[in-house]
């Protein structure tokens, strides 16, 4: 096959089997949950480190009903897969915090990012340090020093496609060490939740490798919240913060894809091989789809639709605070072009073309290409001054030419993606 046609192919190939889990996403329901064997807990549940005392770090207190009310033991620690062996400890310990962002949920105030009213309903210790003076702390911290290339080998030592948190332990320590508003310490954030953080993750011949491989994911999400939330209460309104606040817009979208792969698999017709395996990890997967379903109905998120607008509301709410908080408009043009996006694509023309209006063109910012092209569009067909659409003929042109502007963005992040992991050994349906 020619080079043109082979990567034509490829890519052809790529968006049918993102297509593919499009399709059978739409059709989730909530599994019926089922009667829990009378069997005893037999392992302790992990809870992350506490940053006020009341909860796990960056989320609100978890509530008795959050905790999964019974983690069976585990006779093996490992499930032997067609291309690597999971170690699924870690999910089991922290199978009540897979899905923080359902439950307990993140706690605005914990990332510096609350408005003022959410601030005066929440308890605050009033001997505790207030942010000017963290803040000053933080800028008197030596700026990193690092050439492009050490930046772009330590994202590098960084990329991972299961395991995330230990290679970016690396970056963690460096984000404590120094300033987090001169030197390269934003530019190594920035470019780490831009080449290593949203990752495409599609079913090859069985269900068990990607299962497995987006849980284990999960489990990591609760170490990702507990470093940005200390970080970002440490430093709020700098350019590291910021960074930090649009990986954990990531970590919201990775974490709902994990959630309904889980919710979408048929433990019986999909998961044959960990059954074969360890039939105590099989045991697993089926008490964490009782569990969420029980989570999902208690709050109301019965359908795909609503656990979609659920996510999407923790999304603006981090977005809408990075515009708030970022200093000197620091990304603020990303964060409204995402805002903006979330809101075309539930259906609300109107917010989205508002947000959107407030962009402007900064060719730094990592979806300039884009904000560019929409500001060119709501310019073109409606003057760039009216704060609405003016027709259904302007509505619809303007909804051809965003929707097209909105895929070629999507297809950039394809075609990068895929360009990085083959650069690591893999493919989108290998894990």
């Amino acid at each position: 096959m020619r080079p043109r046609a082979a990567a034509a192919h490829a890519i052809s190939s790529a968006l049918h089997l993102v297509a593919l889990a499009v399709v059978v996403r739409s059709t989730w329901t909530p599994p019926v949950a089922s009667p829990a064997p009378a069997r005893p807990r037999a392992m302790t549940v992990f809870a992350a480190p506490r940053d006020d005392g009341s909860g796990p770090a960056g989320l609100n207190p978890v509530a008795a009903a959050d905790v999964l009310d019974m983690v069976r033991p585990l006779a093996s620690d490992t499930v032997a897969l067609p291309t690597f062996t999971m170690n699924v400890r870690k999910i089991a310990t922290r199978a009540s915090l897979l899905f923080p962002f359902v439950a307990p949920g993140i706690s605005l105030t914990r990332f510096s990012i609350a408005t003022e009213r959410e601030m005066r309903k929440t308890f605050r210790d009033p001997f505790a340090r207030s942010d000017a003076a963290r803040d000053t702390r933080g800028r008197e911290r030596p700026p990193l020093v690092l050439s492009d290339a050490a930046v772009q080998a330590l994202i590098d030592r960084a990329w991972s496609r299961r395991d995330r948190w230990t290679p970016f332990h690396e970056i963690v320590a460096l984000a404590g060490a120094h300033n987090p508003d001169t030197g390269r310490l934003p530019a190594l954030l920035h470019a780490y939740q831009r080449q290593n953080g949203l990752q495409p993750y599609v079913d090859a011949s069985t269900r068990d490798p990607r299962l497995w491989a987006e849980l284990g994911l999960a489990a990591d999400h609760v170490e990702f919240i507990g470093f940005i939330s200390a970080f970002a209460s440490a430093h709020p309104g700098s350019k590291a913060t910021t960074e930090l606040l649009f990986l954990l817009d990531q970590l919201a979208q990775a974490n709902m894809d994990a959630l309904v792969t889980l919710l979408d698999t048929d433990p019986p017709a999909s998961l044959e091989t960990t059954r074969n395996g360890n039939q105590d990890a099989y045991n697993l997967i089926v008490d964490l789809r009782r569990h969420y379903a029980k989570q999902l109905r208690r709050k109301g998120l019965t359908t795909p639709d609503a656990l979609k607008a659920h996510y999407d509301r923790v999304r603006l709410e981090i977005l809408t605070g990075i515009v708030r908080t970022t200093p000197r408009g620091y990304r603020a043009n990303d964060a409204r072009f995402l805002i903006g996006t979330i809101h075309w694509r539930a259906g609300d023309p109107g917010d989205a073309l508002r947000t959107w209006r407030a962009m402007t063109v900064d060719p730094s910012d990592a979806y300039a290409i884009s904000i560019g092209r929409i500001l060119d569009a709501i310019a073109a067909e409606t003057g760039g001054d009216r704060p609405g659409v003016d027709s259904r003929e302007t509505t619809r042109r303007l909804a051809l030419q965003m929707n097209a502007i909105l895929r070629a963005e999507q297809g950039r992040w394809i075609m990068f993606s895929m360009d990085r992991l083959r650069q690591f050994g893999f493919h989108v349906d290998t894990f």
